[in-house]
């Protein structure tokens, strides 16, 4: 299997990304053919569990304009296509939402912020101040009972964590393919096994069993330049990994074993990884860059646990790849550049590079002091969380499983962004990908809730802290 489309918008120029989702040019017309998101007839903005739609204009950035309303929802027939949302419980909508992508635009002050946490405090009623027709009106829009408030100490000791990871389970088992996986992206299927792994509910495990035995069939130790393979394989690597660490099934290990062989193969002499591997005729486009590096670093630091011998000079060649793009406060530049750079962007990269260090077998104090600061960049910097580079999806699942490097940055970041949660949840209780000012079109087209509910139940899933990368307690080397 090809990894051919993957991360598409991140190969593209951001002059061509700035037409997209909620930048200038929004694309409220994208569709998707998954139900029942197909009926709303575009790519808009979930308001929470109302089961409304809705999307921000550049002329009224204060508004939500209703485009669409799901039939047996609390909006149904009190909201109308047209209607235009001005405020929340009393009052307005105080801040524009803010177009673009980068420092001075991270965050969703304005309506998304506002609705979001009026959704997540609700007391089983919500208010919506509108105008429709030109005569400003209000309507009481009530609420499911079983979806109140997160706990503050969400996703920990948190009844709507559970209800909500209870149904996210449930779906993405409905959602399993008959060949065990769940979609042509390797992120979707790592992150749905790996959600399924690590609920600790042992009826889930002949699902994924499912999935990782697909996975393994399809990885060997051969160069293939055809897809984006790097992807895959370090996904899959990490995948089965955790799958081997809780069965200690031991037809695993030959199967890392294989993925370890074309890690290695692959790796640039830099240390680092790219979107294929090294060596590519007629050259590999963008060269290693920080994300995928990480992502094999993570992979073959699990493979260390799972008892695999990884050479100590590759191993210790990502890190050196990633020191050379994170600056003076722990944010991770995009390749091996940026190191004086003081600034900062989206933080996908520099989760997975929390991630990678604080699971490290090796290194010692100075890989745990690299995740700790890497980590502390996350927590300093919240708002981006639902707005990383080229697959928000995939950044958003490494910011949160990074942030863990530290518990009190993991605290900063889910307590900013309790609104986000409520806003992405459906009435059906998984979760929609909402359109952002950076986004990968095709988790939409695809399936708006699939990855979305794998992503998003995988960052909750720390609840648990039964796989490695959601804060089990580290499995020594022998």
């Amino acid at each position: 299997m090809k990894y051919l489309s993957f991360l598409l918008p991140a190969l593209l120029l951001a002059s061509t990304l700035s037409s997209q989702a909620l930048r200038k040019n929004p694309t409220w017309n994208k569709q998707t053919k998954s139900q029942p998101d197909a009926q709303a007839g575009g790519w808009f903005i979930n308001l929470g569990i109302t089961g409304a739609r809705a999307k921000i204009t550049l002329e009224k950035p204060k508004e939500f304009e209703i485009a669409f309303v799901f039939p047996d929802t609390p909006a149904h027939a009190k909201i109308l296509p047209g209607d235009r949302i001005t405020g929340v419980n009393g009052r307005s909508f105080s801040e524009p939402h803010k177009f673009g992508y980068g420092p001075k635009f991270f965050g969703y002050e304005g309506p998304m912020l506002e609705l979001g946490k009026a959704l997540d405090s609700n007391s089983g009623t919500i208010t919506l101040q509108f105008i429709r027709a030109g005569k400003p009106l209000a309507t009481t829009l009530e609420l499911p009972k079983k979806h109140r408030s997160f706990s503050k100490t969400f996703p920990y000791d948190c009844p709507k964590t559970d209800r909500i990871l209870k149904e996210a389970h449930t779906y993405l088992l409905s959602k399993q393919r008959p060949d065990g996986l769940w979609s042509s992206r390797p992120d979707a299927n790592a992150f749905a096994a790996l959600t399924l792994l690590g609920s600790g509910q042992k009826d889930h495990l002949p699902a994924v069993k499912k999935s990782v035995k697909k996975m393994a069939a399809s990885t060997n130790d051969e160069i293939d330049y055809g897809g984006l393979d790097c992807w895959k394989y370090t996904l899959y690597g990490t995948t089965l990994s955790e799958y081997y660490l809780l069965t200690r099934e031991k037809w695993v290990l030959p199967e890392l074993e294989e993925i370890k062989s074309w890690l290695l193969q692959a790796q640039f002499v830099n240390g680092g990884w790219g979107h294929r591997p090294k060596d590519k005729p007629g050259g590999n486009g963008y060269g290693a860059i920080n994300c995928i590096t990480m992502q094999a670093k993570l992979a073959l630091a699990l493979m260390m646990r799972c008892g695999l011998d990884v050479p100590a000079a590759n191993f210790r060649a990502t890190h050196d790849f990633v020191a050379k793009g994170t600056n003076d406060i722990g944010y991770v530049w995009y390749k091996d550049g940026g190191r004086q750079n003081p600034s900062y962007a989206d933080m996908g990269r520099t989760g997975i590079t929390a991630l990678a260090h604080h699971i490290s077998p090796v290194g010692g104090k100075e890989y745990r002091d690299f995740a700790r600061l890497t980590a502390s960049c996350i927590g300093s910097f919240p708002k981006t969380f639902p707005d990383t580079h080229g697959s928000p999806l995939l950044g958003l699942a490494w910011t949160g499983l990074g942030a863990l490097a530290d518990p009190k940055e993991f605290r900063k970041l889910m307590d900013y962004n309790r609104w986000h949660f409520a806003l992405a949840l459906t009435p059906e209780g998984n979760f929609y990908y909402q359109p952002n000012r950076d986004n990968n079109s095709q988790d939409y087209s695809a399936d708006p809730r699939l990855n979305a509910t794998a992503a998003n139940a995988l960052v909750l899933s720390a609840k648990f802290k039964i796989l490695q990368i959601t804060g089990a307690k580290p499995i020594a080397l022998k």
